[in-house]
């Protein structure tokens, strides 16, 4: 006889395996430490270049205000702005990053609490079965 509610638990369970589950399971092999550590220093390196893109963007339309800076010697009251900028915008990209790989790690190991839950509810299914089976015969 078909049983339905572990039909549905391993219909629960399969789709969160070929969904979720994939990426899940990379996550796994971190520590969460490590995760959010290894995700701020890669997203370190693209707020990097994303302000290295800014300042070259900005140099091309203010060529001619920045020559006349460097040929008048005002250059270090500009250098001192940006790396002000730059340090405001890291700090806050960087904490935004924390917070979101903080999320998703935390999400992670949630839905992977719920499949081991259930991969427990259905062995338990299976060994409940076996031991009803041995009663009869």
């Amino acid at each position: 006889m078909i049983n339905n509610d572990r039909v549905r638990t391993m219909t629960r369970l399969a789709i969160y395996e070929e969904g979720e589950g994939i990426a899940d399971d990379k996550l796994n092999g971190y520590f969460k430490n490590d995760y959010i550590i290894g995700h701020m220093v890669g997203s370190f390196v693209s707020g990097t270049m994303a302000c290295l893109l800014i300042v070259f963007v900005y140099c091309c339309y203010h060529y001619d205000t920045l020559m006349t800076q460097l040929y008048e010697n005002q250059l270090e009251s500009l250098f001192s702005k940006a790396l002000t900028v730059y340090a405001a915008f890291m700090f806050f990209f960087l904490a935004v990053s924390f917070f979101v790989y903080l999320w998703r790690y935390n999400a992670a190991k949630a839905r992977l609490d719920r499949y081991n839950k259930r991969l427990e509810r259905l062995q338990e299914s299976y060994e409940k079965e076996d031991k009803n089976v041995d009663k009869h015969n």
